[in-house]
């Protein structure tokens, strides 16, 4: 094991709470009222499992697979950052969210915190595999 394994390992597991936290807050929402709202209901559904599959991504023993569920995390958090902005100050496919209720800023801490996490995530991981980085030797 590489000296920055159990560094990689921290923030793998905090990026896939972040995302588990992102997904389950879609996830309660869709359950207690989006899904009744056309195209929202379905987008919010579409969040909550795309979000539990990315936090599964990110604990992988696969290298691969944790560095692209890191990036498409930061689009699902990105994403739902600019979806809540829309649906605040206007309306997004025909809903407009009234107020700043506290599973949308449970969700906004969750998405903000989440990106740099990532993007750690990203950096530690591409560094790993760099030429000229030591890597473990194999039995």
């Amino acid at each position: 094991m590489s000296r920055d394994q159990p560094a990689r390992s921290t923030l793998s597991v905090v990026a896939a709470v972040l995302v588990a936290v992102i997904a389950a807050v879609h996830l309660q929402q869709y359950i207690d009222f989006m899904s009744e709202v056309p195209t929202i209901g379905v987008l919010f559904l579409l969040n909550a499992a795309g979000g539990a599959g990315l936090a599964v991504a990110l604990v992988s023993g696969d290298h691969l697979l944790r560095l692209l569920a890191a990036v498409g995390s930061i689009g699902l958090a990105a994403g739902s950052l600019i979806s809540i902005v829309i649906a605040l100050e206007s309306s997004l496919f025909g809903y407009t969210e009234p107020a700043l209720r506290f599973p949308i800023v449970l969700a906004i801490v969750a998405e903000v915190a989440a990106i740099p996490v990532l993007v750690a995530l990203i950096i530690a991981g591409v560094r790993s595999r760099s030429p000229g980085h030591s890597l473990p030797a194999t039995p």
